[in-house]
């Protein structure tokens, strides 16, 4: 298979088909997407979101855009964190308490997954509710492990996600 970016350059040389160049440029793009990291991802949609700001003006699309990367911002801290301080490998071994922080590190990982799955936020389709961490909130909200990786405010940013979300911002 040729590299996509070479082929673009024929098409473009040979001025072939404009219709044919966006589908190739659209594949090339979600290659490119796959490639990056989380922080990458992440970069991407902050530059995407201060754009959008710049010529979108306010509107509920924005906001939610906002609270993306509001969000995500403290999600990669928080995994951050995780990794240098704890460790899930042997989850039998685990306390109680860190065996719900593994529950709510995994369920937040299937949210970043989410939101870091497409470019363009319009893209994300579904959320983790929020009723699916309560039961594992509650459990921990008392804790050191609660005050220590910042959850209330970490959820706080959540429930305001998918609060906006769910007055279908992209409608």
């Amino acid at each position: 298979m040729y590299n996509l970016k070479n082929v673009l350059e024929i098409y473009k040389k040979e001025k072939i088909s404009s219709d044919e160049i966006m589908f190739i440029e659209m594949i090339d793009k979600y290659k490119s997407w796959q490639l990056m990291t989380d922080e990458e991802k992440f970069q991407d949609k902050k530059q995407y979101y201060f754009i959008n700001i710049k010529f979108g003006g306010a509107s509920l699309e924005i906001e939610y855009e906002k609270q993306i990367i509001v969000f995500l911002e403290k999600l990669l801290l928080f995994f951050r964190k995780i990794k240098e301080e704890e460790s899930f490998s042997e989850y039998l071994s685990l306390n109680e308490e860190n065996k719900i922080l593994f529950r709510i590190y995994y369920l937040l990982y299937s949210e970043k997954e989410l939101l870091l799955h497409t470019r363009s936020s319009r893209g994300i389709k579904v959320h983790v509710p929020l009723k699916t961490f309560e039961n594992l909130i509650n459990q921990v909200k008392f804790t050191s492990l609660y005050e220590k990786y910042k959850l209330n405010k970490l959820f706080e940013d959540y429930s305001l996600l998918l609060k906006l979300f769910s007055e279908k911002p992209y409608n």
